[in-house]
């Protein structure tokens, strides 16, 4: 091919590229869940983080779980698990509330919500299910309330499940979480009539 034609082929092909439509040339598509994981939050009609837990959801009152409630969950989401801590203060993670394989509809639990997930093992006593707080000593006890939302259901062995298993578990599917803490003070009086 001669040098002129050389330079028309050229200038014939750069114009083609030029003239094509631009939605022949695509951008790839993210990958991934929809719903920023920064936007999944919980809150509880109870009260706000930072704030108190009122007496009815601890030993001194009713000694049922508090209403909890989520929003802004990532789309990939399978289900929903919730964690109730605390620390005693000797490096240990106390539980009081290990529920699990909340179905991916549910975004709210009702107060001594039952018959929703699977309860797991808390760290006092032998049964599943929620122990509310019931401090042995004087001040101020923080509980944080966290909700966690997989992206695939978490791989649990045979057995009892507890706090620290589920937490093991959980952590290779979390697509997002968002934690609550609200304070407990026990009354003198209570802690007197311990025996």
């Amino acid at each position: 091919m001669t040098y002129p034609r050389l330079l028309a082929a050229t200038a014939t092909a750069l114009l083609t590229l030029a003239c094509a439509p631009s939605s022949s040339v695509t951008a790839p598509t993210p990958a991934g869940p929809t719903t920023p994981a920064a936007t999944f939050r919980v809150t509880s009609s109870a009260g706000s983080d930072g704030g108190a837990l009122p007496m009815e959801f601890t030993c001194d009152g009713a000694g049922v779980s508090p209403p909890l409630q989520w929003e802004g969950a990532p789309s990939s989401t399978r289900e929903f698990a919730v964690l109730m801590t605390t620390l005693p203060g000797d490096g240990t993670t106390k539980w009081n509330w290990v529920l699990y394989g909340i179905p991916s509809t549910v975004s709210s639990l009702a107060r001594g919500a039952v018959g929703v997930g699977t309860q797991g093992y808390g760290s006092d006593g032998p049964s599943p299910g929620y122990q509310p707080p019931c401090s042995q000593g004087p001040g101020a006890k923080a509980y944080t309330f966290t909700v966690v939302a997989p992206s695939a259901p978490p791989a649990l062995p045979a057995g009892s499940i507890t706090g620290a298993v589920l937490t093991t578990a959980i952590a290779p599917v979390t697509a997002a979480s968002s934690a609550l803490t609200m304070s407990y003070t026990r009354p003198l009086s209570s802690l007197q009539e311990m025996p």
